[in-house]
Formats: C-alpha cells, sequence, structure tokens
C-alpha cells in the first residue's frame, strides 16, 4: 500500500525499500487500518524521548480516500501516541493533504527543516499539540 500510494502513484518509482532498516528500530511503530480483514491504511508513528511524536508515511488506499478512513486512522495513532506519553505530534503533510490536516486540528508549523529533503522536499511541516487521555 505505502509504495502503491506515497510512491508509485506519485511518478516514484523504484524508490520505496520495505526492508529499509530504520521501519525496524525499537521507537518505530508501524500500524495497518483494516476493515473485514481488507487493509485500508498504513503510517508508522515514531515516537521520540523529548515528549514529541512523529507520524509518518500516511497512506490510505486510493479507493478508500474520502470515507473517513484517514481519520480513524489519525485517531487510533493519536491515542497510541499518548499511551507512549507524548503530547506533540508532528507530520510532513504532502500539499494535496494540508486541508485534511487543518480540519482535523494540525496548524502549519516547521519542526524540523532537515527533514524536508527527497520524497518529503515539497512537503509541509504541521504540529498538532496532544492532551494525555
Amino acid at each position: 500500500m505505502r509504495r502503491q500510494e506515497l510512491f508509485e502513484a506519485k511518478g516514484r518509482f523504484g524508490i520505496y525499500d520495505p526492508n529499509y532498516p530504520g521501519e525496524r528500530l525499537p521507537n518505530m511503530h508501524p500500524y495497518l487500518l483494516k476493515l473485514d480483514g481488507r487493509p485500508l491504511g498504513t503510517t508508522r508513528l515514531d515516537i521520540r524521548e523529548d515528549g514529541t511524536a512523529i507520524f509518518r508515511l500516511v497512506a490510505i488506499t486510493a479507493s478508500e480516500q474520502g470515507r473517513g478512513h484517514g481519520r480513524v486512522l489519525s485517531r487510533l495513532v493519536e491515542e497510541r501516541a499518548q499511551a507512549f506519553g507524548a503530547q506533540m505530534l508532528f507530520v510532513n503533510a504532502a500539499d494535496t493533504a494540508v486541508g485534511y490536516y487543518e480540519a482535523t486540528g494540525w496548524r502549519r508549523h516547521i519542526w524540523d527543516e532537515s527533514e524536508l529533503v527527497g520524497i518529503a522536499s515539497s512537503c509541509i511541516q504541521m504540529c498538532k499539540p496532544i492532551t494525555q487521555a
């Protein structure tokens, strides 16, 4: 799903590496959203020691976009970030997703310009404070 939606659908062929070692570090948590056993969305949550977390590689299957699955995935991952003790979420949002993020409580905020390279070079950095439940 990541390869298709985040890379190939955007003309980025041969770049995605499903065996990238960074995917399996202890503070990086991949998630897969399913409905009736069918995968609909995916993301990775990176937990940082400073009380922040990064929402990465967010993708919803093209045929399921616009049906609320992104909101469900976001809510579930936000709950996981809270469980890890995070107080702030960050994301490198694709320009086409900024409206979605703004509508769900995120605001534009440059949090690490060094992240804006490669596939993230045209992204908009955003943040969202989260409260502990």
